[in-house]
């Protein structure tokens, strides 16, 4: 079972929720009010801030939340991320394929609605990490005006549900390198068969210890380390090179990946 969280503390969620009630068959569980199904998938709202969720309140095989996105600069955008505390050097699990389906998904139905949104991968941050099934954040950013925009959620409810109720194939893949907002990752995610779980900007203190808990926290395995090769220092490339012999990966640059282009 697939499990839909949104916090009743956040609007944009609050949105979401309201246009995933609208456009799809959605019925009311008697036994727990808050709670509606969808044929396996389950959309509960929480009291608690979705980001601190330590527990879940029933058995489910993974988890999507329904979110708001926060920048200063207020730009409309559209994301999808894995959680984890980079700097507490622990790391949520993650599923490459629903952040691919929910990305794809977002792309498509934003130009579908003509939407002045940008859509992107961001790098891992925030929780929670303590779930032990996958978690996807998918989101609207980044003011109010924007998580109270019904269009804008309308793309998010149905990319988390693309996500719910299919799964991307591909080559799985941890990201390594560039900014916050994941360009290089989010094109190689929406061109190639590379699905990409976390991500690991520029930025972070990576070290051998953090990316080996970012490929052993990806659900189903990973065969790539894909690397955003001009986003990374020389001392990350070889720290890379090294993780990824160690455990007979390959660590490929995406312009390679996306020479190829073969989805």
């Amino acid at each position: 079972m697939k499990l839909i969280f949104a916090s009743a503390k956040d609007p944009a969620a609050q949105t979401i929720v309201t246009q995933l009630l609208g456009l799809y068959s959605f019925e009311r569980v008697q036994s727990r009010p808050e709670a509606y199904a969808y044929g396996d998938v389950l959309l509960m709202t929480t009291m608690d801030d979705a980001t601190q969720i330590a527990t879940l309140p029933l058995a489910a095989d993974e988890v999507i939340i329904a979110s708001r996105h926060a920048s200063e600069s207020g730009k409309p955008t559209l994301t999808v991320h894995a959680p984890g505390d980079v700097a507490g050097r622990k790391l949520a699990i993650t599923s490459p394929a629903t952040i691919k389906a929910a990305l794809k998904a977002l792309s498509v139905t934003s130009d579908e609605l003509s939407l002045p949104y940008g859509v992107s991968l961001e790098a891992t941050h925030h929780g929670p990490v303590q779930l032990e099934v996958p978690v996807t954040f998918v989101e609207i950013g980044s003011s109010l005006a924007q998580w109270r925009d019904e269009a804008a959620a309308e793309a998010v409810a149905r990319a988390i549900m693309s996500a719910a109720t299919s799964r991307a194939k591909g080559r799985q893949a941890v990201g390594f390198g560039g900014p916050h907002y994941a360009p290089r990752h989010s094109e190689v995610v929406l061109r190639t068969d590379v699905c990409i779980g976390h991500i690991l900007p520029k930025y972070v203190n990576m070290d051998e210890e953090l990316v080996e808990q970012a490929i052993a926290r990806t659900y189903g395995g990973v065969e790539l380390l894909a690397l955003d090769w001009k986003g990374l220092s020389s001392e990350q490339r070889q720290l890379l090179q090294r993780v990824a012999a160690k455990f007979g990966l390959q660590a490929i640059r995406e312009g390679e990946l996306l020479a190829t282009q073969n989805v």
